[in-house]
Parts: C-alpha cells; structure tokens; sequence
C-alpha cells in the first residue's frame, strides 16, 4: 500500500478502488430487498442499515489514512506544511503542556523556533479514529485533523447521527424496524458522502492543500 501513495495517481486509485467496491457491494445487496413489505424485506433492512453504516464507517477510516500517509510521505519540513499537519509532526514533543514546568514550555517553545525548517515526521499509525461510532462531531474532528473542507458536513449531521442510532438499536439486538423509504434515503445519502469525500480528498491532493500558502 505505502509505495501506492507516493503519488496523486497512486492514491486516486486507492480512493477510486475504496469507493467502487463498497458501492458495488451495497447496491447488489440493495437491490436484492423485496420492494413489498413483507417478512424477508424487514429483515433484509435490519441487515442492510448496519452493514451501509459498516462500509460508511469502513471508507472514512481507510480513505483519511490513506491521505494522511500520502502527506506523510511527501516529508516535508515543518513550515512548508499547515498547522494541523506540523502539530501531528510534534505532538510527542508537545506533550501536555498544561502540566509540563515553564522550564518545560520554555523547552518546547525553542524547539518550535529552531525545528520550523527541519522535516517533519508525521505519524500514520492511531491518528484516524472513528472510535467506533462515527458519529458528527467525530467526522469533523478527522476532517480538522486533515485540513479537510467540512463546509458540505454540516448540513449532514443529522443524516450521520441517524445512521449511527439506526445501527446501534439493530447492532444491541433491538427489534427496530427500518421502513424501505428510510433505508434508501441513508443508502442514497451515504453513497453521496462517500463520494464527496473522496472528491474532497483528490482535491486537496492534486493542489497541495497541505501546504503553507506563505511558503
């Protein structure tokens, strides 16, 4: 994988491939739902909404790590890069500076000074977390992390917190019912997320977004 995200064309593809297999997968299964409500489509729905929050879940994990290597390897020094991407590079050095000493603040703040032109070594490992539970607030703390455009998210909050309740009742093993109409509002909905992010990140990629402007 990590020699395939050298490249804008190599973690296009990576993206290209994420996105295609899990639309391919979650439209064969879709369109095996019975359009009837009967028996077998209520418990094809109850399958189907936690296995699209699955691959929902699956897709940002994987596409924002994939991304997050892709800078990583660039190995850039600290000040050709944005914010969010130098305090990845320097967060073991950081460290918790509200119980560090001021001999310790005084410490990291030279080290901020006299590191700017050096390269960075931003970490790929622990850095995505989805905790599980992708809910809104989770989304948006990735997208921050990653100088990701979130403009778009913040009209689908309710659609990403109603996915997760929705998966979580049918995952704890209640008997919550998923009408058709419902399940294909989150089946179209996520479909275009998955899309848009993936959209977002080639963006961000081909124009070097990770980059200080001022450099």
């Amino acid at each position: 994988m990590a020699k395939n995200l050298f490249t804008y064309d190599g973690l296009s593809k990576k993206l290209y491939e994420e996105f295609s297999w899990r639309r391919k997968e979650l439209t064969l299964l879709k369109s095996k739902i019975p359009i009837e409500k009967n028996s077998l489509q209520s418990a094809m729905l109850r399958s189907a909404l936690p296995l699209l929050y699955a691959h929902w879940e699956g897709f940002v994990k994987l596409t924002m790590s994939y991304y997050l290597e892709f800078v990583s390897r660039k190995h850039l020094k600290h000040n050709e890069l944005k914010n969010t991407f130098i305090a990845l590079s320097l967060q073991n050095k950081l460290g918790d500076l509200n119980n560090s000493s001021i001999e310790n603040r005084t410490k990291i703040i030279e080290f901020l000074f006299n590191d700017l032109d050096k390269q960075s070594n931003i970490p790929k490992k622990n850095i995505i977390n989805t905790k599980s539970n992708l809910k809104f607030d989770v989304l948006k703390e990735i997208l921050f992390i990653l100088d990701l455009d979130d403009s778009h998210i913040d009209g689908k909050k309710d659609l990403i917190n109603d996915l997760v309740a929705e998966r979580n009742h049918i995952a704890h093993g209640e008997h919550q019912l998923v009408d058709f109409d419902t399940y294909e509002n989150f089946f179209n909905d996520i479909i275009a997320l998955m899309e848009y992010l993936k959209t977002t990140i080639e963006n961000n990629a081909i124009q070097e977004k990770y980059k200080n402007v001022s450099t």
